[in-house]
């Protein structure tokens, strides 16, 4: 279809659009009233929908301090997560490709013979500590029984002391008695042999002589037997207290002992939680372990099921990768600039990215977020990564998607009035803009404003708009081929849109 061919088709469209609008009136004699010459061109509802017109507002920019890059958002590393089977074992899938998770939803379960045996070890090390604190408590039993026995020692050392004090006074008494009775003895045998003595008191003192060294004799031999108790005694104490300082060696060695073996079981435990993928608490509360017949391992972070690499009912090695997921809430975006532009930029930045121009996403929200700069740049190519992190993403945000970063390397720059770049079109030697008539929304306004300078999207416009004049967009290539709008050769037009031969003035 030719150029020609186009503009027609163009201006039947805005005839058959504006049909309702009635003819102007046969001027006197049957001719046709002049058509009005404007540079305002209908754009009614009709229109607007018939060539797909689309607006944007007039904005203030920084365009000459604007840095333009191209690039795509990516996953950061810590917004992956990789689960592999712990052991080897028999997994059943709980979770399909693409479906959303949470922190704590299952993913998975493992039937894992080599589970058992880990249980086996842990049960043998709890068992190894039992019994060892068994052997203390008897331990510490034997010593509190062997103080208890010390502890009625000084009441039987002082009581075997009272029956020897009491049988060394009695011995005393009864030896006073011999040497009375012997005394009376001699006496009375001196004074038989002078014959003034009775053979019966004689007799008499005798007996009772006889009875005191017997009862001498008797309590010595007691008094010995009870020192030979009390030496006894005091023996068995000396040795029960050597006892103690043994009980407390092997109480201490008992302790080391058990120490060790919680260690080894805390070990095992804690390879075992390791193993698992579950925090030391989880596995140890209540002897969790125990109970623990098949292993389901749940998501330890929000995300979504990215890649899954076993089917249910596979046998899978340990380590073996099962599924990966990704935060698409921690998406950053890396963009490539020249390097010749690193003493432009640095850390800290405010960037804004926006969408790819030309598609469905052209007038999607754009996200603001922060720059940083990487180690990574090419050599070969002379550019250097960009990345940009956000607080909130827009939602059309993914992995690999393309748009265009925006950075404003001078923030302190006045800003312009700007336009996108596609709002311009070149009409022979003019460039020509379409303008929203803010007094009548059904017109638009053919304008030839000074433009300033672009950074590739947008264009620094210094006329006919005001901030926050709409401009068409979309569309406006269609509006340029209709021809309206245009002033003649040899006329200008007011900003009123009313056109007068000659130049302004």
């Amino acid at each position: 279809m030719t150029r020609n061919a186009i503009s027609l088709l163009l201006l039947l469209i805005l005839s058959a659009c504006t049909a309702e609008t009635p003819p102007p009136p046969p001027a006197a004699g049957g001719d046709t009233a002049p058509v009005e010459i404007t540079n305002r061109i209908d754009i009614p509802a009709k229109v607007v929908d018939n060539l797909g017109l689309t607006f944007v507002k007039v904005e203030s920019r920084r365009v000459e301090q604007t840095l333009r890059a191209p690039g795509f958002f990516e996953s950061p590393p810590e917004a992956r997560r990789d689960y592999q089977a712990m052991l080897p074992g028999r997994v059943q899938l709980l979770v399909r490709q693409y479906q959303v998770v949470e922190a704590g939803t299952p993913l998975f379960t493992l039937e894992a013979p080599e589970w058992r045996r880990v249980q086996q070890e842990l049960a043998a090390a709890q068992a190894a500590v039992t019994q060892l604190q068994a052997g203390l408590a008897v331990l510490e039993s034997e010593r509190t029984a062997a103080q208890e026995v010390l502890k009625q020692y000084p009441a039987r050392l002082a009581a075997q002391q009272e029956l020897q004090d009491a049988s060394a006074e009695h011995l005393a008494r009864l030896s006073e008695a011999r040497d009375h009775w012997q005394a009376r003895v001699d006496e009375l045998e001196e004074l038989q042999r002078q014959g003034a003595g009775k053979a019966s008191e004689l007799a008499e003192a005798r007996g009772q002589l006889k009875t005191a060294l017997a009862g001498v004799a008797e309590e010595s031999e007691r008094s010995a037997e009870i020192r030979g108790q009390r030496a006894a005694l005091q023996a068995e104490q000396a040795e029960r207290s050597q006892v103690l300082p043994v009980l407390d060696l092997r109480i201490t060695a008992a302790n080391l002992e058990i120490r060790n073996a919680q260690d080894a079981f805390e070990r095992t435990l804690r390879a075992a939680a390791g193993t698992l993928g579950l925090p030391l608490e989880t596995l140890s509360a209540g002897d969790a372990w125990r109970s623990l017949d098949t292993l389901t391992v749940a998501a330890s972070a929000p995300g979504t099921i990215e890649q899954i690499s076993a089917t249910s009912g596979a046998w899978v090695d340990a380590n073996s990768a099962l599924l990966s997921t990704v935060d698409l809430a921690q998406l950053r975006f890396r963009a490539r600039a020249l390097q010749s532009d690193l003493g432009l930029l640095k850390d800290g930045l405010r960037a804004r990215v926006v969408p790819p121009q030309g598609g469905s996403l052209e007038q999607a929200e754009t996200v603001e977020g922060t720059l940083h700069l990487p180690i990574e740049a090419d050599p070969d190519e002379r550019v250097l990564d960009l990345l940009i992190t956000f607080e909130q993403l827009p939602a059309w945000a993914r992995p690999g998607i393309s748009a265009e970063a925006e950075v404003v390397y001078k923030p302190s720059a006045t800003p312009e009035l700007a336009i996108p770049l596609r709002c311009v079109v070149q009409d022979g030697l003019e460039k020509i803009v379409f303008v929203r008539d803010s007094a009548n929304r059904d017109k638009a306004i053919r304008t030839t404003p000074a433009l300033g300078p672009s950074d590739g999207r947008w264009i620094v416009i210094y006329d006919g708009v005001m901030e926050g004049s709409e401009v068409v967009l979309d569309g406006v290539y269609e509006l340029k081929l209709t021809g309206s709008g245009k002033a003649p050769k040899g006329g200008h037009f007011h900003s009123d849109g009313t056109f007068h031969e000659g130049a302004d003035h």
